[in-house]
């Protein structure tokens, strides 16, 4: 990793999904059974050792009662009164800014490091991990909550610094 750039959102998965599924009260082997996942996907996510795709997130944010934003991006609250995440409607997410945006599929797939066959099956419809959907994400300047699950605002709100500015009072007996 290059120094001074920030870790990718996604990074703190592992935790969250410990975090959620302990506060649901399950283990990991009724969670895969809940999803219809392999017997290791809990165990190597929260490992850290596999990066799940976004339709991943979306079953478990639904077997756990959390924000797929949340889960797969620690974008949002935790928890949500919208149960049911999907990843229906990203593709179409992905083509309208990429549009907006001016950038061919070819110029895109660039940018994420993507060959343009890999971008073209996730423009339409096609699962990716949620590092892949960050990358795009971000070269696109959108959430990645939002170009995955349609949650959240479209845009992630800059982070500012603000400076403060010391006041010099003049004293008066001078």
């Amino acid at each position: 990793m290059v120094r001074g750039s920030p870790n990718p959102l996604h990074f703190g998965l592992p935790l969250r999904m410990r975090k959620a599924r302990k506060s649901a009260g399950l283990t990991r082997n009724v969670v895969v059974q809940k999803i219809g996942a392999g017997q290791t996907a809990a165990r190597d996510i929260e490992s850290g050792e596999r990066v799940p795709t976004v339709g991943s997130i979306a079953r478990f944010a639904s077997t756990l009662g959390v924000a797929a934003g949340w889960l797969g991006y620690g974008l949002g609250e935790q928890h949500t009164a919208c149960p049911g995440s999907t990843t229906d409607g990203m593709g179409a997410r992905l083509a309208l800014v990429r549009i907006e945006r001016g950038f061919s599929k070819a110029a895109l797939a660039r940018l994420a490091n993507l060959s343009p066959s890999s971008f073209a099956k996730i423009e339409n419809g096609g699962q990716t991990g949620v590092d892949v959907l960050e990358s795009l994400a971000k070269a696109l300047g959108v959430s990645p909550a939002w170009l995955a699950f349609g949650e959240g605002p479209r845009e992630i709100p800059t982070k500012r610094r603000v400076r403060t500015v010391r006041v010099q009072t003049a004293h008066a007996d001078r």
